[in-house]
């Protein structure tokens, strides 16, 4: 499969995420506090290098590529290299690059995954849980219930249906949006570069 293909493919999971938890918001009115960043602060975030794909082909469309991957092999930091802390504050920041953040970042605070008996729980941060606790206590009643919430299971299987190895291998957030730059970097290397190449404004 292309990159192109691929990438196409990795957005198309992103759409119907997106549709999902706008549901799980207008039905529930669960947000996130405003200027919040407190979950990008942790300094083991994983991910794989197939959700950062769509990042780094835009990175190479717009011929930027290679400033950003230098900068990568130099950054010491184990925080994501995408986000943009507050000067002097411990929580909070924005994503610097927000359409193309991870499946993690898109999962996280708004889904739910399975227990060992297969029973779905819904996951969400500390801060959420304590401003909003009836609006979570009504989501977890109404998943009990069958209301469906987007589900990290089936969004990390539907990723690694579009390639194993790069949908499955789970690593520092860096290394993964590292490894992505890496795939478009040498799959281009000696193949004619995609039509807009260059043509979208940085």
């Amino acid at each position: 499969m292309s990159i192109v293909r691929k990438v196409k493919s990795v957005e198309k999971i992103f759409a119907a995420l997106e549709q999902e938890m706008n549901t799980l918001r207008d039905n529930s009115g669960l947000h996130c506090v405003s200027g919040c960043g407190k979950c990008c602060f942790k300094a083991d975030i994983e991910a794989t290098p197939l959700e950062f794909l769509p990042y780094a082909f835009h990175l190479f469309l717009t011929k930027r590529i290679d400033e950003f991957y230098q900068n990568l092999l130099t950054n010491e930091s184990s925080m994501c290299t995408l986000f943009n802390p507050v000067k002097d504050s411990l929580d909070k920041g924005g994503c610097s690059q927000y359409a193309y953040r991870g499946l993690i970042c898109r999962l996280f605070g708004y889904s739910a995954t399975r227990d060992k008996n297969g029973k779905a729980q819904f996951i969400t941060c500390k801060l959420m849980k304590a401003g909003q606790a009836d609006t979570i206590a009504k989501i977890e009643k109404d998943i009990e219930d069958g209301i469906p919430a987007p589900m990290m299971s089936d969004y990390y299987f539907r990723l690694r249906s579009i390639d194993t190895e790069l949908g499955t291998k789970m690593m520092p957030i860096n290394q993964a949006i590292r490894q992505a730059m890496e795939v478009v970097m040498s799959y281009y290397a000696y193949r004619k570069p995609p039509a807009g190449y260059g043509k979208l404004s940085a």
